[in-house]
């Protein structure tokens, strides 16, 4: 039996909804990163064979293309309401506080709090809290974890809002109707030449402050994509037909993906950056997902999870919260099965299975904590 609806006021439950599933599967990405995926990740553990890393690299490198595009472009959908609500002082001063106090408490506390659990029960070491604070202290470093992503937002919040101070301008697009095939095509060839340009200096990991370059041409496009499609209403205005024809491209992205790395040779390595075609095949592929895939699940969701039962209800206010802690909470997790001998693809499961539940049951118990609604939502 369906879970019956349940009505919240003032919410467009298919964002909510995706948003929710994003949140989700960057904890899965995570896990998989942890287990023999490409990325970083203060824990990692050896696969126990060959197969393992080789559909976890896949499975990132498809999440990759999209999911935090996807929360880029939905972030800057609710930018442009917020600023005319409260004008761009006191969004600027709301963000701050939404998206600055986490990333203070990341890089002072959760930091700490990961550093003490790897070293001393996943490494053995046996080091009191006290010496990690005394040596983070004389050695300040800023450690943000996945939070980077809220830096990021935070800066293309302040850049917008200083623009709609010094510019007026309004951000409204020329029509109120979801861009044509051909305005999307061209987007993509767009950004899959500036990706590549950008990927020639700045190679996929390379970091400048906690960004990488270059993943970064997606997300600013979409961020700002997310504005326009607030003004213009896109959303609302999606077709069947144009959703279709873009869910085909996505299936056929994402089934060349294996295909193509068989034909280099297996390696990933050359496709991360450089002057080289692999790269160029690279930007090209992600650019060409990034959007087609962002399409077909906006069409999906407004279309089929356009309501919440009690779970999903229950669930979706903590996204936030649980994508602050759900490091810390997956390490945790994972240093049990450090000492239990089984394959890893059952290390993946059980570490998901249990993680994922605990995020969000530890998330919503810190929400009821005075005072949090304000930051969390």
């Amino acid at each position: 039996m369906a879970e019956p609806s349940v009505k919240k006021p003032n919410r467009i439950f298919y964002i909510d909804n995706i948003r929710l599933f994003l949140t989700i599967l960057v904890i899965l990405h995570h896990v998989a990163v942890a287990y023999g995926g490409i990325g970083g990740w203060p824990l990692k553990e050896d696969p126990t064979d060959a197969i393992s890393p080789i559909i976890l690299t896949l499975f990132n490198a498809i999440n990759q293309s999209f999911f935090l595009s996807f929360f880029y472009m939905l972030s800057g959908y609710f930018v442009p309401g917020s600023c005319d609500k409260k004008g761009p002082a006191k969004f600027i001063k709301d963000r701050l506080i939404r998206l600055g106090i986490p990333l203070l408490v990341y890089t002072t506390l959760i930091a700490t709090f990961i550093d003490f659990m790897i070293v001393n029960f996943a490494r053995g070491e046996m080091v009191s809290i006290f010496h990690i604070v005394s040596y983070k202290i004389q050695h300040p470093h800023w450690v943000i974890g996945p939070l980077w992503f809220v830096e990021g937002l935070l800066v293309f919040s302040i850049i917008y809002a200083v623009l709609r101070i010094i510019t007026k301008f309004s951000f409204k697009p020329f029509k109120d109707t979801f861009p044509s095939n051909s305005a999307i095509l061209i987007s993509i060839i767009a950004i899959a030449a500036v990706t590549f340009l950008v990927r020639i200096r700045f190679s996929v990991g390379y970091e400048v402050h906690v960004f990488q370059p270059g993943h970064f041409v997606h997300y600013s496009f979409c961020f700002w994509v997310g504005i326009l499609a607030s003004r213009g209403k896109w959303f609302d205005n999606l077709s069947r037909s144009q959703a279709r024809t873009w869910k085909i491209v996505a299936i056929v992205i994402i089934l060349a993906l294996p295909v193509v790395i068989a034909l280099s040779g297996g390696s990933v390595e050359p496709f991360l950056g450089g002057f080289s075609w692999q790269s160029l095949v690279a930007s090209i592929w992600e650019s060409f997902a990034c959007l087609s895939i962002i399409i077909s699940l906006l069409y999906l969701f407004q279309n089929r999870c356009n309501n919440q039962g009690r779970l999903v209800n229950w669930m979706s206010p903590n996204f936030y919260i649980v994508y602050i802690l759900h490091q810390p909470i997956i390490v945790s997790v994972m240093i049990p099965f450090l000492y239990v001998g089984i394959p890893t693809p059952l290390k993946f499961l059980f570490v998901a299975l249990i993680g994922v539940p605990m995020c969000f049951v530890l998330g919503n118990l810190i929400r009821k904590i005075p005072f949090t609604k304000k930051v969390l939502g």
